[in-house]
């Protein structure tokens, strides 16, 4: 560099005005630097979070108990995001149960319908989904006797057929009977080991709907379905059914799988049939005012078959005459329907009961209890209807214990019954866990998210400028 070079620069640089730095600028690249390691981390945060969400096997899930599964003493409401059993299936179940809460109900991001929560033997709830709200386990649904698989007329994403069997283990669902209507099936029993349904087949040319409830005066009849082979063996003749909404008490197996029980529309009232193993008719005899007790009607032994008889109001019946009834139990022989002797139980009180079956010589049922607002015309164990179930325990010497009592918003439930048969009660009641959550929902979500985020992310970068726009006009100001 020349000497007039640098003097020349030398006098240039006396001639500018110092620069002013603010008193703060360490601490402002200091926060400047934290803001952007917040924003990175939380990028990554959310990538990770719908990573997991899509993926189902990255997840932490319960573990099983020690001392083996057992039925849990209560159950927790499912996440209206929880995964479904097909994309993440729960093994073996110890409870099926529906109602009314958040995540039973249909979710905003999807199609209507109701669900039904499984909690599996490692704790891990999963759900099934349907077109229909109202649907109840152990009734439209059915758990088998060993929680592997699940019975109904009807899945959503499920396969064609009239009856839709679904295992647990795996999440596959195979369908069984032609392409008809789901309306035209109710799942009525589990042969004992778990491999066959016993059901009713509506003929699809007789049914008049409202919405996919059946009506009054459809033709019926009891089918009883092979799972390994398909094959689908017509029990008895065709009946006029007069009283669709009696699906708590329609059939019942023997213990041995060597015989079963099935109720049917008689004049004036409802009539109990017995039957062999392959569906030959032995005998029949009317009920009255009693009731099959349910699929768990059999005692342990085979030698008697429960029923139940209403003391107190049976039809037409407004809420608080429901909530005064009291259900008392009675036994017929499953070799002949004549009456017989068996464990005396106390009675229950309350709108419905249904039995679920026996540990030892104690009956387990459900408990039914009414909505304020039931009107006469109501199924009293209907899923409107219905507010809140209970599982309890009727012993020979008289007491009744609660067995399992389920949030206020269930409304129906069913056992795996080699847990319930053992007497395996009392277990700890499992979380469900956050994750895995159902794609469909993860991703509407994320778009609704998006689509709330990119307004403010706009306003945000408008007001940064505007306020930076500010800052300069007044520091060339002060120059």
């Amino acid at each position: 560099m020349t000497v007039p070079l640098r003097d020349t620069l030398r006098e240039l640089g006396e001639r500018m005005p110092p620069a002013r730095l603010p008193a703060d600028l360490w601490r402002r690249g200091r926060r400047q630097r934290h803001r952007g390691r917040v924003i990175v981390a939380a990028v990554i945060a959310a990538l990770l979070c719908a990573t997991v969400a899509a993926v189902p096997g990255l997840h932490v899930e319960p573990h099983p108990a020690e001392g083996g599964p057992a039925i849990p003493r209560s159950v927790e409401l499912p996440y209206f995001w929880q995964a479904t059993v097909d994309m993440a299936p729960p093994g073996p179940a110890t409870v099926l149960f529906g109602g009314d809460s958040a995540g039973l109900s249909s979710d905003p991001f999807e199609e209507e319908g109701g669900k039904l929560a499984v909690v599996g033997r490692n704790g891990a709830y999963r759900v099934l989904r349907y077109g229909e709200q109202e649907i109840r386990a152990g009734q439209d649904v059915r758990l088998s006797p060993d929680g592997n698989l699940v019975a109904q007329s009807e899945l959503t994403g499920g396969p064609a057929g009239w009856l839709v069997v679904t295992d647990l283990r795996t999440g596959r669902s195979r369908g069984y009977g032609d392409k008809s209507p789901a309306c035209c099936f109710a799942v009525a029993a589990w042969r004992p080991d778990s491999g066959a349904v016993l059901g009713v087949h509506y003929n699809p040319g007789d049914i008049m709907l409202t919405g996919t409830d059946v009506k009054a005066g459809t033709s019926a009849q009891y089918v009883l379905v092979d799972l390994a082979g398909g094959a689908m063996a017509p029990v008895d003749d065709a009946f006029m059914d007069d009283d669709s909404d009696d699906s708590a008490w329609l059939a019942a197996f023997a213990p041995d799988g060597r015989g079963f029980v099935a109720t049917r529309p008689a004049a004036g009232g409802t009539e109990l049939r017995g039957y062999d193993a392959t569906g030959r008719r032995l005998w029949t005899r009317d009920l009255g005012n009693r009731r099959l007790a349910g699929a768990g009607a059999y005692t342990p032994d085979g030698s008697g078959v429960a029923l139940l008889t209403i003391d107190g109001c049976t039809r037409q019946c407004d809420h608080d005459q429901l909530a005064a009834r009291r259900w008392q139990v009675s036994y017929v022989d499953p070799a002949t329907g004549a009456g017989r002797e068996g464990p005396a139980l106390p009675a229950v009180t309350g709108p419905a009961v249904r039995a679920l079956g026996w540990t030892g010589d104690t009956l387990i049922v459900v408990q039914y209890e009414s909505e304020d607002g039931v009107t006469p015309s109501q199924d009293e164990t209907g899923w409107e209807p219905t507010r809140h179930v209970r599982v309890l325990a009727l012993r020979p010497d008289g007491t009744i214990s609660v067995a399992l009592d389920p949030p206020a918003d269930v409304s129906s439930i069913d056992i795996a019954q080699d847990l319930l048969r053992d007497g395996q009660f009392g277990g700890p009641v499992p979380a469900p866990s956050i994750l895995p959550a159902r794609w469909p929902v993860v991703a509407q979500g994320a778009l609704f998210a998006l689509c709330l985020l990119v307004p403010v992310l706009l306003a945000t970068v408008a007001v940064v400028v505007v306020l930076r726009a500010v800052r300069r006009r007044r520091a060339a100001a002060r120059t």
